[in-house]
C-alpha cells in the first residue's frame, strides 16, 4: 500500500470518527441551515422563471421567505467551509432522501398537471409549491413535455 493511501485512509478514518460524536444541536443547526439554502434556491429559480415570463416576482409574496432566509443566511455569515461542513453533517446522519425528494416532485407535478394553459396563481397567496408548480407547467407548455421540476432543485435532495 502506497504512503498516500495509507495517509487518506488514516484522515477518512478520523474524519469519519469526527462525525460519528456529532451533537443532536449541531445536526438540527446544520438541517436548519441547509433548509435556509435550498429556500433561497427555489425562491430564486422561481423568480428567474417568472422574468422569463413576463411576470413581476414582486407579485408573489411567498417569495420573501427567499429573503428571509437569505437575511438569515448572511448574519451567520455562511461560508463555503460552513456549507461543506453542513454538506458532510447532514448526509451522514440523515436517511435516504430520495423518497421524499420522489414525493415532492410527483406533488409539484401533479400540480402543474391540473394548471392549464392561461392559468395564473394567486401570486399573493401562492405557495412556493404552488409557484415552482406554475413554472414547471408553463416550462411543459412550452417544450411540449414532462420535465418535472427543476433538475437543479435536486443538489438539495
Amino acid at each position: 500500500m502506497s504512503a498516500v493511501k495509507r495517509d487518506f485512509k488514516r484522515w477518512l478514518a478520523r474524519v469519519e470518527a469526527m462525525a460519528s460524536v456529532i451533537r443532536p444541536a449541531d445536526l438540527e443547526e446544520a438541517h436548519h441551515r441547509q433548509t435556509l439554502r435550498m429556500r433561497v434556491h427555489i425562491c430564486e429559480l422561481i423568480r428567474e422563471r417568472l422574468l422569463l415570463m413576463g411576470l413581476d416576482p414582486a407579485l408573489a409574496v411567498s417569495l420573501q421567505i427567499g429573503k428571509e432566509a437569505a437575511a438569515e443566511l448572511a448574519a451567520i455569515p455562511d461560508t463555503e467551509r460552513l456549507r461543506s461542513a453542513d454538506e458532510a453533517i447532514t448526509r451522514r446522519h440523515s436517511n435516504d432522501c430520495g423518497e421524499v425528494r420522489s414525493k415532492v416532485e410527483a406533488q409539484i407535478q401533479r400540480i402543474a398537471a391540473n394548471m392549464c394553459e392561461g392559468f395564473q396563481p394567486d401570486f399573493a397567496n401562492a405557495s412556493l409549491a404552488e409557484l415552482l408548480a406554475f413554472c414547471v407547467a408553463i416550462e411543459n407548455l412550452a417544450w411540449g413535455d414532462q420535465y418535472g421540476p427543476p433538475e437543479d432543485i435536486a443538489e438539495f435532495g
